[in-house]
């Protein structure tokens, strides 16, 4: 599933001033207070209205700060060195371990996986992103490094699931100084930049892996633990401090008046959010019908007399069409409003999965890619963007990891759910696809805020819910 030297600061919807600066993607419709981090040029505290253009892909790149690029090498690094699970099944069954044994530590590594994701916005609210991924990042290169070392079953339950913990409290925090260091105006076209980091990490870490495994699978777990340390290295040397004060109604957060603090605080705050719930129960319900192209589509090409090289072809479409379509078609996504995008895009994963089940040809099959694939591409880099744009300062990792631990959920949940639903009938799960991207849609669309709502601030609506005041549409 993203990130300038200024801050997202919080405004309160209650001030009648002029909203400055933003434009349709913005969507907490306020450019104001820089705090510490400050140096994007915007407006603080002139009350002045300032509608600013849309940057396009060109300028955001060149004027990418140098902290931003190296939290984007970053990125990218982590996303190369996490291949290790992929290799951790071949390790174990390598040990003597049966493939029931080696299935049930990749599980507990995918638990550990989602219980980082929560821990890591935890961690990133409450210590700061930048110590968070310091530290996440030297434990996770002790972990992955002792999978090579421990071959006590019982131990290597224990490892596997501390690797996957430890390595996943890196996401939200890495999310959440990407959001504090980039422009609100600029996050979505730079979430798409982290987007291609993430993806070509994600290519090139398999092939390294199989290099490395030619040689030794132990070589895997070490070489993916250094990985890790030289995130934390370039964390320490090249990314600033974290700020000093990590709340909304800190001198050096805000730029406007105080604001009274919302009764509760973290998730039990993010639970009275309902609109924000439903963009969770819509990023949960894509994922698990996006992950179908994985589980079950190989199976429908294989159960209509397909060559097999028409799903590698597939999945190499999908891969290219997303490096290299996603940022120029982002630099004019971003100036719909991001309800459309976001719902729209939605609805197009969906749809384009649903295609599959219709039998018309191997041209279908290609047509399905691009819708698909274009429905990520529409979608994706302003449903990564959301969470830090519509949250609190003090809440924004716990906002961000919530919408990350239900796409992993989705895609952890997806293929079981899918191969259960294929042995129903072999479309079936091509028509679930579908009435999952429908109930995505409306989930997005009325979840997710518009500048125009008024409500820059979803956590005081979400405590003026909880003590009886009525939600206005």
């Amino acid at each position: 599933m993203s990130q300038n030297h200024g801050d997202l600061a919080e405004r309160d919807p209650s001030d009648a001033s002029p909203r400055e600066g933003t434009g349709p993607q913005d969507a907490t419709g306020s450019r104001e207070g820089t705090g510490s981090r400050a140096g994007t040029g915007s407006r603080e505290g002139t009350g002045e209205a300032a509608e600013q253009p849309q940057p396009g892909m060109i300028r955001t790149l060149r004027e990418l700060p140098k902290p931003v690029i190296v939290l984007l090498i970053g990125l990218a690094v982590n996303r190369m060195g996490s291949f290790v699970s992929i290799f951790l099944v071949l390790y174990l069954t390598g040990l003597g371990y049966s493939p029931a044994l080696a299935g049930a530590a990749l599980t507990g590594y995918g638990i550990g996986s989602i219980a980082g994701v929560f821990t890591g916005g935890i961690c990133a609210d409450r210590f700061g992103p930048r110590r968070t991924i310091v530290g996440s990042m030297l434990f996770s290169s002790i972990a992955v490094a002792a999978v090579a070392g421990v071959q006590q079953y019982g131990l290597l339950l224990v490892v596997c699931f501390l690797a996957g913990f430890i390595t996943q409290i890196y996401r939200p925090a890495a999310s959440t100084m990407l959001a504090e260091l980039t422009p609100p105006d600029r996050l979505v076209m730079t979430t798409a930049v982290s987007r291609l980091g993430i993806n070509l990490g994600a290519a090139v870490g398999p092939l390294l892996g199989v290099w490395l495994a030619s040689y030794s699978y132990r070589l895997v777990f070490l070489v993916g633990g250094a990985t890790a340390l030289v995130v934390a290295v370039l964390t320490v040397l090249m990314l600033p401090p974290d700020a000093p004060a990590r709340s909304g109604t800190a001198g050096a957060r805000t730029a406007g008046p105080a604001v009274a603090e919302p009764r509760g605080s973290g998730y039990r705050l993010l639970l009275r959010d309902h609109r924000y719930l439903l963009v969770l129960g819509a990023m949960f319900a894509t994922a698990l019908a996006e992950v179908q192209y994985q589980t079950v589509l190989p199976l429908t090409v294989q159960d209509r007399g397909l060559p097999t090289g028409l799903y590698g072809t597939v999945v190499a479409l999908n891969a290219a069409l997303v490096i290299v379509v996603e940022l120029p078609l982002t630099q004019v996504i971003q100036r719909l409003p991001m309800r459309v995008s976001i719902s729209v895009g939605t609805l197009l994963i969906g749809g384009g999965l649903a295609l599959f089940g219709v039998h018309s040809g191997v041209w279908l099959f290609y047509l399905a890619t691009v819708a698909w694939t274009l429905g990520e591409i529409i979608s994706s880099p302003s449903v990564n963007s959301y969470p830090a744009l519509v949250s609190r300062p003090e809440t924004r990792g716990r906002y961000i990891s919530a919408l990350t631990a239900c796409q992993t959920t989705g895609y952890a949940l997806g293929p079981t759910i899918g191969a259960l639903v294929y042995q129903q009938g072999n479309d079936l799960v091509w028509v679930m696809c579908g009435l999952l991207g429908a109930a995505g849609w409306l989930g997005m669309w009325i979840g997710v805020r518009l500048p125009s709502d008024g409500r820059t601030n979803p956590q005081k609506t979400a405590s003026a819910n909880s003590s009886g005041s009525r939600d206005p549409e």
